[in-house]
């Protein structure tokens, strides 16, 4: 299976959508939703702070680290966004899709 094209798909669909919000997780809301229209079930979103630890609050994240299957595939889909706040309002950014292969 080609997943990059996939993962394509899901970049394509969050940069359209402008996933924005007031909070970090207003974001990740959003990119859930998106990869559900792209056919994935988000199982799960993790904050991540500028050392890529998990944040202790969210507005210490810099980083979003989502995990997802599509029905069908054993495999976990991951997709990592750094999280700007430009204006006062935060926005992911793309940086990596992978996948761990089972």
């Amino acid at each position: 299976m080609d997943y990059s094209i996939e993962h394509a798909r899901v970049k394509e669909l969050v940069e359209k959508a402008q996933c924005t919000g007031s909070t970090p997780l207003d974001v990740v809301n959003c990119i859930k939703e998106r990869l559900r229209e792209a056919g994935y079930a988000p199982t799960a979103a993790q904050l991540l702070d500028a050392n890529v630890d998990p944040a202790e609050r969210p507005e210490q994240a810099r980083f979003i680290r989502l995990e997802a299957r599509r029905e069908g595939d054993r495999n976990t889909h991951i997709f990592t966004f750094a999280l700007l706040k430009p204006g006062g309002v935060y926005k992911p950014l793309w940086l990596q899709s992978a996948v761990v292969e089972k």
